[in-house]
């Protein structure tokens, strides 16, 4: 299966900090991103972040863990620590503009195994709507 890259640029009506924030905190994922069950932090030190998210989205039911170099409040680069993907890496950008900013959101990703032909069109929908779902949640809190 080839490499399946997402990339999105929007501008949102709220700062980086902000922004930055909402991204970096996994443990509220299940709240405001549906096709999450739940998340798990394995370890969060200095400007680091391990954490577990448990898809649950159309009976499938898988978890991946990624291991999150943060630059707060500017970047949060995302690697596979473990899970059902060949490769998987992104990266968040942050761009203040004012009381605004400017998100850059990049993911590259390679699923393995007969298991990419079920979860495939899943991971799919929920990368394609999860920059849309982090603005969402952040005009309902920021509000």
């Amino acid at each position: 299966m080839a490499q399946t890259v997402i990339k999105k640029s929007v501008l949102v009506l709220h700062s980086a900090e902000k922004m930055f924030q909402l991204v970096d905190t996994v443990e509220d994922y299940p709240q405001f991103l549906p096709w999450y069950g739940k998340t798990e932090v394995i370890s969060r030190e200095n400007n680091e972040l391990k954490a577990r998210l448990y898809i649950d989205y159309m009976g499938i039911n898988q978890s991946f863990a990624t291991h999150n170099i943060n630059q707060p409040p500017h970047q949060i680069r995302m690697n596979l620590l473990e899970g059902p993907f060949k490769s998987l890496h992104g990266t968040w950008t942050f761009t203040p503009l004012g009381d605004d900013c400017q998100i850059q959101f990049e993911l590259h990703y390679e699923l393995m195994g007969l298991l990419s032909r079920i979860i495939s069109p899943v991971f799919s929908v929920v990368t394609s709507k999860l920059v849309d779902a982090f603005i969402q949640e952040a005009n309902r809190r920021y509000a």
